[in-house]
Protein backbone atom coordinates (compact mmCIF):
# COMPACT_ATOMS: atom_id res chain seq x y z
CA UNK A 1 0.00 0.00 0.00
CA UNK A 2 1.42 3.34 -0.63
CA UNK A 3 1.93 6.19 1.85
CA UNK A 4 0.55 9.91 1.87
CA UNK A 5 4.70 10.23 1.91
CA UNK A 6 5.37 8.07 -1.00
CA UNK A 7 2.42 9.68 -3.31
CA UNK A 8 4.26 13.03 -2.02
CA UNK A 9 7.44 12.32 -3.51
CA UNK A 10 6.10 10.55 -6.44
CA UNK A 11 4.08 14.38 -7.31
CA UNK A 12 7.35 16.03 -6.64
CA UNK A 13 9.28 13.58 -8.84
CA UNK A 14 6.42 14.22 -11.37
CA UNK A 15 7.11 18.31 -11.65
CA UNK A 16 10.86 18.46 -10.91
CA UNK A 17 12.60 19.70 -14.00
CA UNK A 18 15.69 18.04 -12.98
CA UNK A 19 14.08 14.85 -14.12
CA UNK A 20 13.58 12.84 -17.14
CA UNK A 21 9.88 12.03 -16.17
CA UNK A 22 8.62 15.96 -16.39
CA UNK A 23 10.44 16.75 -19.80
CA UNK A 24 8.86 13.17 -21.08
CA UNK A 25 5.44 13.68 -19.76
CA UNK A 26 5.78 17.87 -21.33
CA UNK A 27 6.41 16.32 -24.70
CA UNK A 28 5.41 13.07 -24.98
CA UNK A 29 5.76 12.64 -28.80
CA UNK A 30 9.27 13.67 -28.59
CA UNK A 31 12.48 11.45 -27.04
CA UNK A 32 14.69 11.79 -25.07
CA UNK A 33 18.51 9.29 -25.51
CA UNK A 34 16.48 7.28 -27.44
CA UNK A 35 19.20 5.28 -29.55
CA UNK A 36 17.53 5.30 -33.00
CA UNK A 37 19.32 4.81 -36.01
CA UNK A 38 20.51 8.02 -37.16
CA UNK A 39 18.77 9.53 -40.18
CA UNK A 40 21.39 9.55 -43.90
CA UNK A 41 22.62 13.22 -44.30
CA UNK A 42 20.80 15.00 -46.63
CA UNK A 43 22.68 14.95 -49.69
CA UNK A 44 23.97 18.41 -50.79
CA UNK A 45 25.92 17.64 -54.23
CA UNK A 46 29.16 19.18 -55.66
CA UNK A 47 27.33 21.79 -57.59
CA UNK A 48 24.88 22.96 -55.03
CA UNK A 49 27.60 23.18 -52.57
CA UNK A 50 29.46 25.02 -55.14
CA UNK A 51 27.03 27.54 -55.56
CA UNK A 52 26.26 28.17 -52.01
CA UNK A 53 29.79 28.73 -51.27
CA UNK A 54 29.73 31.45 -54.00
CA UNK A 55 27.29 33.22 -52.28
CA UNK A 56 28.53 32.81 -48.97
CA UNK A 57 32.10 33.79 -49.76
CA UNK A 58 30.68 36.33 -51.36
CA UNK A 59 28.06 38.04 -49.10
CA UNK A 60 29.26 36.68 -45.79
CA UNK A 61 25.66 34.38 -45.31
CA UNK A 62 24.24 30.85 -46.15
CA UNK A 63 20.05 31.01 -47.37
CA UNK A 64 19.27 27.92 -48.72
CA UNK A 65 15.66 27.05 -49.60
CA UNK A 66 13.87 24.78 -47.42
CA UNK A 67 15.85 21.25 -46.84
CA UNK A 68 13.51 19.69 -43.95
CA UNK A 69 9.86 18.84 -44.55
CA UNK A 70 7.04 19.68 -42.34
CA UNK A 71 7.02 16.12 -40.92
CA UNK A 72 10.36 16.87 -39.01
CA UNK A 73 9.72 20.20 -38.26
CA UNK A 74 6.07 19.73 -36.96
CA UNK A 75 7.16 17.78 -33.09
CA UNK A 76 9.98 20.02 -32.38
CA UNK A 77 7.52 22.93 -32.84
CA UNK A 78 4.65 21.11 -30.99
CA UNK A 79 7.71 20.49 -28.30
CA UNK A 80 8.44 24.39 -27.92
CA UNK A 81 5.10 25.25 -27.84
CA UNK A 82 4.27 22.85 -25.14
CA UNK A 83 7.01 24.61 -22.99
CA UNK A 84 5.70 28.05 -23.95
CA UNK A 85 2.47 27.28 -22.54
CA UNK A 86 3.95 26.12 -19.65
CA UNK A 87 6.27 28.78 -18.71
CA UNK A 88 9.62 27.41 -19.90
CA UNK A 89 11.72 29.12 -21.94
CA UNK A 90 11.95 27.33 -25.55
CA UNK A 91 15.96 26.89 -25.23
CA UNK A 92 14.71 23.86 -23.11
CA UNK A 93 13.84 21.43 -26.43
CA UNK A 94 17.85 20.89 -26.56
CA UNK A 95 16.84 18.51 -23.76
CA UNK A 96 14.55 16.23 -26.49
CA UNK A 97 17.01 14.26 -29.35
CA UNK A 98 14.91 15.95 -32.06
CA UNK A 99 16.80 19.24 -32.80
CA UNK A 100 19.78 17.04 -32.33
CA UNK A 101 19.06 15.16 -35.14
CA UNK A 102 17.99 18.08 -37.22
CA UNK A 103 21.90 19.26 -37.39
CA UNK A 104 23.04 16.09 -37.47
CA UNK A 105 21.28 16.14 -41.19
CA UNK A 106 23.48 18.71 -42.03
CA UNK A 107 26.68 17.69 -41.58
CA UNK A 108 27.67 17.62 -45.16
CA UNK A 109 26.90 20.96 -45.85
CA UNK A 110 28.87 21.91 -42.20
CA UNK A 111 31.61 19.70 -43.07
CA UNK A 112 32.27 21.39 -46.19
CA UNK A 113 32.94 24.64 -44.74
CA UNK A 114 34.31 23.72 -41.48
CA UNK A 115 35.77 19.97 -42.59
CA UNK A 116 34.94 16.74 -41.68
CA UNK A 117 36.02 16.57 -38.31
CA UNK A 118 34.08 19.51 -36.80
CA UNK A 119 33.02 20.11 -33.86
CA UNK A 120 30.08 21.65 -31.87
CA UNK A 121 30.77 24.52 -29.98
CA UNK A 122 28.48 24.47 -26.73
CA UNK A 123 26.04 27.45 -27.43
CA UNK A 124 22.94 27.04 -28.52
CA UNK A 125 19.65 28.50 -28.88
CA UNK A 126 15.59 28.37 -29.36
CA UNK A 127 13.51 31.04 -30.37
CA UNK A 128 9.74 31.95 -29.93
CA UNK A 129 9.19 35.30 -31.20
CA UNK A 130 5.23 36.90 -30.89
CA UNK A 131 3.47 39.89 -30.41
CA UNK A 132 4.48 40.32 -27.17
CA UNK A 133 7.06 43.32 -24.89
CA UNK A 134 9.29 40.47 -23.58
CA UNK A 135 9.29 38.08 -26.97
CA UNK A 136 11.62 39.38 -29.33
CA UNK A 137 14.68 38.32 -31.23
CA UNK A 138 18.08 39.52 -30.47
CA UNK A 139 19.67 43.01 -31.76
CA UNK A 140 22.36 43.77 -34.13
CA UNK A 141 25.74 41.84 -32.80
CA UNK A 142 28.34 39.21 -34.01
CA UNK A 143 28.77 35.51 -32.34
CA UNK A 144 32.48 36.26 -32.15
CA UNK A 145 34.46 39.19 -31.41
CA UNK A 146 37.39 38.27 -33.00
CA UNK A 147 37.93 37.17 -37.09
CA UNK A 148 37.02 34.03 -38.18
CA UNK A 149 37.73 34.12 -41.68
CA UNK A 150 40.96 33.49 -43.29
CA UNK A 151 43.01 32.65 -46.53
CA UNK A 152 45.90 30.53 -46.71
CA UNK A 153 48.19 29.53 -49.82
CA UNK A 154 45.00 31.36 -52.02
CA UNK A 155 41.89 29.46 -50.20
CA UNK A 156 39.48 30.89 -47.68
CA UNK A 157 39.35 29.26 -44.28
CA UNK A 158 36.18 29.34 -42.10
CA UNK A 159 37.36 28.74 -37.91
CA UNK A 160 33.63 28.60 -37.20
CA UNK A 161 29.95 29.11 -38.69
CA UNK A 162 26.46 29.56 -36.45
CA UNK A 163 23.36 27.84 -38.48
CA UNK A 164 19.80 28.96 -37.77
CA UNK A 165 16.88 26.98 -38.57
CA UNK A 166 13.32 28.49 -38.95
CA UNK A 167 10.63 25.77 -38.02
CA UNK A 168 7.92 28.89 -38.73
CA UNK A 169 7.79 31.11 -41.94
CA UNK A 170 10.40 33.86 -40.85
CA UNK A 171 8.89 36.93 -42.32
CA UNK A 172 9.61 41.01 -42.23
CA UNK A 173 6.03 40.79 -39.71
CA UNK A 174 6.94 38.12 -37.58
CA UNK A 175 10.82 38.99 -36.84
CA UNK A 176 12.78 37.42 -39.62
CA UNK A 177 16.82 37.66 -39.77
CA UNK A 178 18.59 40.71 -40.97
CA UNK A 179 22.68 40.69 -42.22
CA UNK A 180 25.11 43.39 -42.84
CA UNK A 181 26.50 41.66 -46.13
CA UNK A 182 30.46 41.52 -46.53
CA UNK A 183 30.59 43.85 -49.62
CA UNK A 184 28.82 46.43 -47.44
CA UNK A 185 30.69 45.96 -44.52
CA UNK A 186 33.97 46.38 -46.46
CA UNK A 187 32.58 49.84 -47.39
CA UNK A 188 33.42 51.14 -43.71
CA UNK A 189 36.34 52.88 -42.48
CA UNK A 190 37.36 52.37 -39.59
CA UNK A 191 36.03 49.09 -39.40
CA UNK A 192 32.15 48.71 -37.31
CA UNK A 193 33.03 47.96 -33.90
CA UNK A 194 29.55 49.01 -32.61
CA UNK A 195 26.54 47.96 -34.61
CA UNK A 196 24.63 51.33 -33.79
CA UNK A 197 27.04 52.72 -36.98
CA UNK A 198 25.51 50.61 -39.37
CA UNK A 199 23.55 52.24 -41.79
CA UNK A 200 19.68 51.20 -42.18
CA UNK A 201 20.41 51.32 -46.28
CA UNK A 202 22.89 48.93 -46.20
CA UNK A 203 20.68 46.04 -43.73
CA UNK A 204 19.40 43.08 -45.97
CA UNK A 205 16.49 41.14 -44.64
CA UNK A 206 16.50 37.53 -45.07
CA UNK A 207 12.82 35.68 -44.88
CA UNK A 208 12.79 32.18 -44.93
CA UNK A 209 9.72 29.64 -45.20
CA UNK A 210 9.72 27.49 -42.23
CA UNK A 211 12.43 24.09 -43.23
CA UNK A 212 15.41 26.32 -44.96
CA UNK A 213 19.22 27.00 -43.48
CA UNK A 214 20.70 30.45 -42.78
CA UNK A 215 23.98 30.76 -42.00
CA UNK A 216 27.01 32.43 -41.08
CA UNK A 217 30.76 32.92 -40.48
CA UNK A 218 30.86 34.09 -36.64
CA UNK A 219 32.57 37.71 -36.99
CA UNK A 220 29.21 38.82 -39.27
CA UNK A 221 26.56 41.41 -37.78
CA UNK A 222 22.86 39.98 -37.99
CA UNK A 223 20.29 40.38 -35.52
CA UNK A 224 16.41 39.80 -35.83
CA UNK A 225 13.19 42.30 -35.78
CA UNK A 226 10.24 42.14 -33.50
CA UNK A 227 6.80 40.74 -34.43
CA UNK A 228 3.89 42.65 -34.89
CA UNK A 229 -0.13 42.27 -35.07
CA UNK A 230 0.61 41.69 -39.36
CA UNK A 231 2.19 38.52 -38.17
CA UNK A 232 0.34 35.41 -38.74
CA UNK A 233 2.01 32.80 -36.33
CA UNK A 234 5.20 33.77 -34.29
CA UNK A 235 8.45 32.86 -35.27
CA UNK A 236 10.00 30.00 -33.74
CA UNK A 237 13.70 28.56 -34.87
CA UNK A 238 16.61 27.12 -33.63
CA UNK A 239 20.76 27.92 -34.04
CA UNK A 240 23.58 25.57 -33.36
CA UNK A 241 27.28 26.70 -33.80
CA UNK A 242 30.35 25.19 -35.04
CA UNK A 243 33.99 24.85 -34.93
CA UNK A 244 36.95 23.68 -37.47
CA UNK A 245 38.98 22.00 -35.25
CA UNK A 246 42.34 23.17 -37.16
CA UNK A 247 42.42 26.13 -35.15
CA UNK A 248 42.73 26.24 -31.04
CA UNK A 249 38.83 25.42 -29.49
CA UNK A 250 37.00 28.08 -28.97
CA UNK A 251 35.41 26.77 -25.89
CA UNK A 252 36.59 24.57 -22.91
CA UNK A 253 34.79 21.60 -24.28
CA UNK A 254 33.85 20.81 -27.99
CA UNK A 255 30.86 18.36 -28.75
CA UNK A 256 30.21 15.70 -31.30
CA UNK A 257 27.24 16.29 -33.07
CA UNK A 258 26.51 12.50 -33.59
CA UNK A 259 27.10 11.68 -30.14
CA UNK A 260 24.96 14.38 -28.21
CA UNK A 261 25.53 15.09 -24.59
CA UNK A 262 23.55 13.01 -22.31
CA UNK A 263 20.32 14.27 -20.76
CA UNK A 264 21.65 15.71 -17.43
CA UNK A 265 24.39 17.02 -20.11
CA UNK A 266 21.69 18.48 -21.61
CA UNK A 267 20.10 20.38 -19.07
CA UNK A 268 23.02 21.54 -17.69
CA UNK A 269 23.74 22.63 -21.16
CA UNK A 270 20.52 24.48 -21.49
CA UNK A 271 21.17 26.09 -17.93
CA UNK A 272 24.49 27.79 -18.78
CA UNK A 273 23.21 29.37 -21.51
CA UNK A 274 21.20 31.42 -19.53
CA UNK A 275 23.97 32.56 -18.06
CA UNK A 276 25.98 33.37 -21.07
CA UNK A 277 23.42 35.45 -23.04
CA UNK A 278 21.96 37.77 -20.34
CA UNK A 279 22.76 40.56 -22.38
CA UNK A 280 20.96 39.10 -25.65
CA UNK A 281 17.92 37.95 -23.29
CA UNK A 282 16.83 37.32 -19.79
CA UNK A 283 14.67 34.76 -18.64
CA UNK A 284 11.16 35.91 -17.94
CA UNK A 285 9.83 36.08 -14.48
CA UNK A 286 7.86 32.32 -14.30
CA UNK A 287 11.40 31.29 -15.91
CA UNK A 288 13.67 32.67 -13.58
CA UNK A 289 11.51 31.13 -10.92
CA UNK A 290 12.02 28.14 -12.12
CA UNK A 291 15.89 28.42 -12.26
CA UNK A 292 15.99 29.54 -8.82
CA UNK A 293 13.79 26.63 -7.61
CA UNK A 294 15.76 23.47 -9.79
CA UNK A 295 18.74 24.78 -11.15
CA UNK A 296 20.05 27.27 -7.56
CA UNK A 297 23.58 26.83 -9.33
CA UNK A 298 22.63 28.68 -12.48
CA UNK A 299 24.89 31.69 -11.75
CA UNK A 300 22.13 34.26 -12.89
CA UNK A 301 22.85 37.96 -11.62
CA UNK A 302 19.59 39.24 -10.28
CA UNK A 303 18.25 42.65 -11.73
CA UNK A 304 16.55 45.17 -9.82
Amino acid sequence: MTSGTQIGKQAETMTDLRTKLFWERTAPFLSIERQDRPSAPIPFDTITLSKISDIFWREGYLHLEPVFTEQRLAPIRKGIEALIVDGIHPAFIYVYDEPWRLFQDLSRLIAHFLGEDFGLLPHLWAWYVAERPDRFGWPPHTDCQGQTRFAENGFDMLMSLSLWVPLTDATPENGCMYVLPRPFEAEYFPAITDPTQIRLQDVRALPAPRGSVLGWPQDLYHWSGRSSHLAQQPRISLSFEFQNRAFEPMAERLLDLTAPPSFKERLDLVVQQFKKYPHMERPGRTMRELLDQYFPEHGLERTA
